[in-house]
Formats: structure tokens, C-alpha cells, sequence
């Protein structure tokens, strides 16, 4: 278990020189995800290490549902992702039977950067394999994650979630935005107020709003939820269970 992780990139037949790929690797677990950012941590391009490690599956490429030509990368092996964010890290106090101890004073990296994106991914799947039409305002083309340019801010504001329909729109017409909490605190109404910015700059005010919480929902949002057509709580047992 310890070992697996460093093994899945030095036991790779067409991975001669494994130092580099475990630079990205090392830059995707530090937050890097754009290709210019991965550069800039390496000091040099990456382009074909990047290409490698996805065709090889350790790592995957993320489209951005608005913005063409521009995507994310991410691990996508379990194993590594463990590896990089909790074992290499700690191992010397794993082996000495420490684990409570770390994994203890590793819930916030546990929480953001394995069940959060976990979570997202599960919502995004919900969309567009379960969601009912009327869920989403129409039927899902595309389900990926997406940001959303905003002028106000002067920066791009992350969407987890963005439902896109291809009808007679050649790209697509947005249908729904969302975001999804993994954590254990309950989803309140600023998560929704943030969701409601995001559709503000899109150009339909109809686009229908998904808040997905792993802690469920505050009685505040559930109440104001309650009275809206364009909002839709998704909790875990409708999430597992509902559409």
C-alpha cells in the first residue's frame, strides 16, 4: 500500500526517465491544473509528459464546458492521487503506526482534495445518466465543469457542474449550473446567492440552479428552495435513490 503509488510510474514500460512525470505529478497534487500553470511550476513545457500520463490513465483531461480549446488536468488514478496527498507525506509515521494520528490531521486535504472532487464527479454523473428533464429544464448533451467570466470580479468564477442541451444552439445551450459540497457541513443560502451570480452572467435567466450536499441543507435553503421552481437540493439519498 505504501509503495504502490510510487510503483504505478516506475513499473510503466514507456516510462524510461519516471523523475519528470513525477514532477507533474507533484505540480497536479499541489493544485496545478491548466497546462500554463503545470509549466510554470516546472519551469518548462509539459506537453508531452501530460500526453503520456493520460494515455496511460494515470492522469485525465477535463474540457471546460463554456470555453473551447481550454481544459484541466487532473489524477485520475485513486492510488496515486492517495499516494501523493496523504502517504508520501506521512509514511514514516504510517509506518510506525501512527494512522489515526494522520489521517486525523489530514481531514481538511482529505475532504478538499479526494471526497470534494469525488463528489463532483458523482454529481455530474447524477445529470446526466439519472436527473429527470424537468430536474435540469431539458435533457443533458454534456455535463462537465466549467468558468464563467466575470467582468464584475475582474476573474473566472468555477462551476462544478454545467448542463449543456445541442439542440438548434450549434454549442449548446447552458440548461443548469451547480455545485456540489462534499464536506460535512450542511449547504447554506450563500452557496445559493453564489449560484445565482453565476446564472446573472450567463445569457439565460432561466437556467436552472443544482445545489448537491454530502451534510444535506441548512432550513434556511430548504425553505427558500421550497418556494422556487428554478432550484433544485439534491441530498444524498436523491442523489442516490431519486432523479
Amino acid at each position: 500500500m505504501f509503495r504502490e503509488g510510487a510503483r504505478l510510474l516506475s513499473e510503466e514500460p514507456s516510462i524510461t526517465k519516471p523523475t519528470p512525470y513525477a514532477a507533474v505529478i507533484a505540480a497536479l497534487s499541489a493544485g496545478c491544473r491548466r497546462r500554463s500553470e503545470i509549466a510554470s511550476a516546472l519551469g518548462q513545457p509539459s506537453t508531452h509528459i501530460l500526453s503520456r500520463l493520460t494515455e496511460i490513465g494515470l492522469i485525465e483531461q477535463v474540457d471546460d464546458a463554456l470555453r473551447e480549446k481550454r481544459s484541466a488536468f487532473r489524477i485520475a488514478e485513486p492510488v496515486m492521487r492517495l499516494h501523493r496527498l496523504l502517504i508520501q507525506r506521512h509514511e514514516p509515521a504510517l509506518v510506525a503506526g501512527s494512522a489515526g494520528h494522520v489521517w486525523a490531521g489530514a481531514e481538511d486535504t482529505v475532504t478538499s482534495k479526494i471526497y470534494g472532487p469525488h463528489f463532483a464527479d458523482l454529481a455530474r454523473e447524477w445529470c446526466f445518466d439519472h436527473a429527470a428533464p424537468e430536474t435540469l429544464g431539458g435533457t443533458a448533451t454534456n455535463v462537465r465543469p466549467g468558468e464563467i467570466r466575470c467582468r464584475e470580479h475582474r476573474t473566472g468564477h468555477e462551476a462544478h457542474i454545467v448542463v449543456t442541451e445541442t439542440t438548434s444552439f450549434p454549442s449548446g445551450r447552458v440548461i443548469a449550473i451547480g455545485a456540489a459540497e462534499g464536506t460535512m457541513t450542511s449547504m447554506d443560502l450563500p452557496q445559493l446567492h453564489r449560484l445565482e451570480h453565476l446564472r446573472g452572467l450567463l445569457p439565460d435567466a432561466k437556467t436552472k440552479l443544482l445545489l448537491f450536499a454530502r451534510a444535506g441543507f441548512t432550513p434556511e435553503l430548504r425553505d427558500v428552495a421550497a418556494g422556487r421552481s428554478d432550484v433544485e437540493l439534491i441530498d444524498l439519498e436523491r442523489l442516490y435513490f431519486g432523479g
